[in-house]
């Protein structure tokens, strides 16, 4: 459920990322002067920085000491590849724990500058169709946006908040085998307030509140979505005009909104009398959806709701062993393995496919992407083994003989 977020790191001594094998980061420089830039391209003066991107985050150190981090928590996930399938409560948790082991960020350190709380859900009928006719959020008229990261969307901008719709199997079909609409419902918080008010201030408190709780929110809003059916069967003369955005976006560009309000309730009328009640429909898939996510120790991968996901007949517990890189059980492999091999491999694949399929976006270069199974893992394990020893070269060359090595107690312990 959770999606974007943008966090302030605090009490963190900027060297603890700045010497993290996993970040490498770059300043924006003037390749002629010399000088770091301080200028945007709007002309504003901002404080300079450096930054770093790992698997959807991005990572800026600020030259006052200020870090921030900001991306997809569910992208994260996903090894930085997508958005589209869902995200639990579980899959948050396991985020934030991999961010404190990975970087040191400790969850209650992590103060919240912007959050996205939304839902990916198969709809009744196709995802294009419910877009087009989704006319008004309360009283503002949805738009039509575009960018690189997300596609095509429709969005409503608040004072506080925004609230987006997307067709995100469109958004992916071309680089995932996705054979299924996926409707994505999303609330995009801005500004804090109505988060503070409900106790939550930093992704500790946005764990312990638990995101069952941002189900009404969720749903309420979704209520609030002026919504065409174009189900209805109906001789009403009205429909013609109910059916044009513009119709509605007139209405409530009137000082006195009593119209609206009146032509609103009769299309609900109309809606519920002679349609086949869409948006309700869409409501409960959510609901049902949201309770489904929120399954307290659940692993969910799924976007048709039918059983939780047997878990792996290998536990993760303080005693298991870890890919040195990946970070992924490797109990399956000998006792003195440290990093995933080929054992581990086959056994990801035969297990579980989203994990194998994960590491091999990760790891596979896309010159044997078409190449047979063996050649693959070989591929894959070879690649990861080069990984590490990258990672070795780059601790030798940050920490000289002699020199304290706070990061192995922080990173791998």
């Amino acid at each position: 459920m959770i999606d974007f977020v943008k966090i302030l790191i605090r009490d963190m001594d900027t060297t603890i990322l700045e010497c993290n094998p996993y970040l490498d980061f770059y300043d924006k420089i003037n390749l002629s002067t010399g000088e770091i830039k301080t200028i945007n391209r709007k002309g504003i003066k901002i404080t300079p920085y450096k930054n770093s991107f790992f698997n959807g985050l991005e990572f800026r150190i600020y030259e006052t000491g200020t870090i921030t981090m900001s991306g997809s928590l569910h992208k994260y996930w996903n090894s930085g590849g997508h958005n589209y399938n869902d995200f639990s409560f579980s899959s948050f948790s396991q985020v934030l724990n991999d961010l404190k082991i990975k970087f040191g960020i400790e969850p209650n350190k992590a103060i919240l500058k912007c959050l996205e709380i939304g839902i990916n859900i198969v709809p009744p009928i196709p995802t294009n169709e419910i877009i087009d006719y989704c006319f008004l959020h309360k009283t503002k008229p949805f738009e039509y946006q575009k960018n690189s990261e997300e596609g095509k969307y429709k969005q409503v901008e608040h004072s506080q908040y925004i609230i987006k719709l997307y067709n995100k199997a469109l958004h992916y079909k071309s680089k995932f085998d996705i054979d299924t609409e996926i409707l994505r419902f999303e609330i995009k918080y801005t500004k804090m307030e109505k988060l503070n008010n409900l106790g939550i201030f930093n992704l500790k408190d946005l764990q312990d509140y638990g995101l069952i709780n941002f189900k009404d929110m969720l749903l309420n809003e979704f209520r609030n979505v002026l919504y065409f059916d174009g189900t209805i069967q109906s001789k009403s003369k009205r429909i013609s005009n109910y059916s044009n955005p513009l119709y509605w976006s007139e209405l409530v560009s009137k000082p006195n909104k009593s119209n609206y309000y009146k032509h609103r309730d009769i299309l609900k009328t109309l809606t519920t009398q002679f349609s086949n009640n869409i948006q309700t429909q869409i409501i409960e898939i959510m609901s049902n959806k949201i309770d489904f996510l929120n399954v307290r120790g659940a692993s969910i991968d799924t976007l048709i709701i039918k059983s939780i996901h047997t878990p792996l007949p290998i536990q993760i517990n303080s005693n298991t062993k870890l890919c040195q890189i990946t970070n992924i059980n490797i109990s399956m492999q000998k006792d003195n393995s440290i990093l995933l091999s080929h054992t581990g491999l086959r056994y990801y694949h035969k297990n579980d496919k989203k994990m194998f399929e994960q590491i091999k976006r990760r790891y596979l270069s896309n010159l044997w992407i078409n190449s047979d199974f063996e050649i693959q893992i070989k591929e894959i394990a070879h690649n990861i083994r080069n990984t590490k020893s990258n990672r070795t070269i780059k601790q030798k060359r940050l920490y000289q003989p002699q020199q304290l090595n706070l990061l192995s107690n922080l990173v791998f312990s």
